[in-house]
Order: structure tokens, then C-alpha cells, then sequence
């Protein structure tokens, strides 16, 4: 089950902001928050909590975007990692959306 889902929109590009409407379960209280990706690749995305909702930005996250070519539209699921082959405690999917398919 994810712990959250959200349809990027643009601002979320360049970084991405969770409110309370996408956030089922409240991550730790840390600075960063570490995320395997689907090909197994970890990622560590600066981590804060300010009053619209929790923020996942900075360089990494910027490469994130770049490297799997999250557009707006699609949505990204986090949820916990059950410990599989990794020691990331989260893993992030990006769910296309069909409407940004190379063949429109």
C-alpha cells in the first residue's frame, strides 16, 4: 500500500510537495529520505516539513525527475521497502500517465 501517491503538476518538477490530501502515513522526521527506484537504483532526496506539507527537493531529486522523464501528469508512489535487496527503507514507482506516451 503507498504510503503516498500524487499526480505531479509542474511545480512538483522541481520539487515535490505532499499535502495532507496524498499523505497517508507521516514519514520520519529527518532531513533526508532514502528511496530505491524501480531498476533497484537509490536515491536520497532532501526532506523537510513546512506548512503546505512535506517537500522532497533538491539535486537528487532534480536528477530523479530528469533520469526516469517525469512529466505532469504522471504520479509517484512511495511505499515501504520490505527489505528487498536493499537497505533503503522506501521504494518510489512513477505511474505514467497515458496521455504522455511517446505515440501522441
Amino acid at each position: 500500500m503507498a504510503l503516498l501517491q500524487k499526480t505531479v503538476e509542474q511545480l512538483d518538477l522541481r520539487e515535490l510537495t505532499v499535502t495532507a490530501a496524498y499523505d497517508t502515513e507521516p514519514f520520519p522526521n529527518a532531513r533526508s529520505l532514502m528511496v530505491i527506484d524501480e531498476r533497484r537504483y537509490p536515491w536520497t532526496f532532501g526532506y523537510r516539513i513546512t506548512r503546505r506539507g512535506r517537500v522532497l527537493s533538491g539535486f537528487h531529486w532534480q536528477n530523479f525527475i530528469r533520469d526516469n522523464n517525469v512529466r505532469v501528469g504522471d504520479t509517484v508512489s512511495i511505499e515501504r521497502n520490505d527489505g528487498h535487496d536493499y537497505q533503503a527503507p522506501y521504494k518510489i514507482e512513477i505511474i505514467r500517465n497515458p496521455r504522455n506516451s511517446s505515440g501522441t
